[in-house]
């Protein structure tokens, strides 16, 4: 499970969705459904809140839950004991996995924007409501990056977007490996309030 998580989290290369300005101050002008859409998202330039991503197997309801703290350039991974830290400050990022009392440092190339929700535009998805956007059934090839990895990912369904009045709350789909249906459910929260130190 611990793999098919990793390939979840490290395998999509999405382009970070350009936000456009605060317009809240002209009265006279209502914001478009789009610039509503897009204001979700401006957090993510800041790239500091806690993620939690919760895998459900449909067939045994077992979950698997992990734990993301992003604070600009440094990111933190715990998956029980494994715990890991990246370091994207330089020319080239570093990892930091925790090995007994100490961390191991290696290259690495995640970067936060490659999280799936980093690339989401406004024309992918269909409103329902104030609160949930679905993702166009013609969009869903742009996942296409993801399918067909050697873990046998096949399909990515039933993709939703929650929000608050203030910004995106969850992201909510179905990934198909193997014959096994599992239930991705990403949970941001305590957006601008985390402070990591990098293992020393």
């Amino acid at each position: 499970m611990k793999k098919i998580l990793l390939m979840i989290l490290l395998s999509f290369t999405l382009v970070l969705v350009a936000c456009t300005g605060d317009n809240e101050g002209d009265k006279d002008n209502e914001p478009t459904a789009q610039e509503i859409f897009d204001r979700k998202f401006e957090f993510l330039e800041a790239n500091n809140y806690d993620l939690e991503i919760k895998i459900r197997d449909h067939q045994t309801l077992l979950d698997t839950v992990v734990q993301m703290s992003f604070d600009g350039t440094k990111i933190r991974y715990v998956d029980a004991d494994y715990i890991a830290y990246y370091d994207n400050s330089g020319a080239k990022s570093k990892m930091y996995v925790k090995q007994g009392d100490e961390y191991v440092v290696s290259e690495s190339n995640f970067k936060s924007s490659s999280l799936l929700y980093y690339g989401f535009e406004f024309d992918q998805f269909d409103a329902n409501g104030d609160t949930m956007f679905i993702m166009k059934s013609d969009q869903y090839s742009t996942l296409d990056s993801f399918i067909g990895l050697e873990d046998g990912v096949t399909s990515i369904s039933s993709l939703q977007v929650r929000v608050d009045e203030n910004h995106l709350t969850q992201v909510i789909f179905d990934i198909t490996v193997g014959e096994t249906v599992y239930l991705v459910t990403l949970t941001i929260s305590n957006i601008g309030q985390v402070s990591l130190v990098l293992p020393a």
